[in-house]
């Protein structure tokens, strides 16, 4: 499970993915694909794969990981 924050302008929301699908559908419904990174598949991937404390930018959203854990049948430590 991750938790990031997404920032466009001066809103910022705060969204959690149970799964990496999840992210993929969300980047391809709201944040689209990226001419430097590449489709929306690679724009989720470079998010999913963001250390806790980093940010990256996407057509005008700023994406930052809030934190990571695992879920489902691992300890959450």
């Amino acid at each position: 499970m991750i938790r990031i924050n997404i920032k466009k302008d001066t809103k910022v929301v705060v969204k959690s993915f149970i799964n990496k699908i999840d992210l993929d559908n969300y980047v391809l419904d709201f944040i689209g694909a990226d001419k430097v990174i590449g489709n929306f598949t690679n724009v989720a991937n470079k998010i999913w794969n963001l250390n806790v404390g980093t940010s990256l930018s996407v057509n005008g959203y700023t994406i930052s990981m809030a934190g990571k854990s695992r879920a489902g049948n691992h300890l959450v430590i």
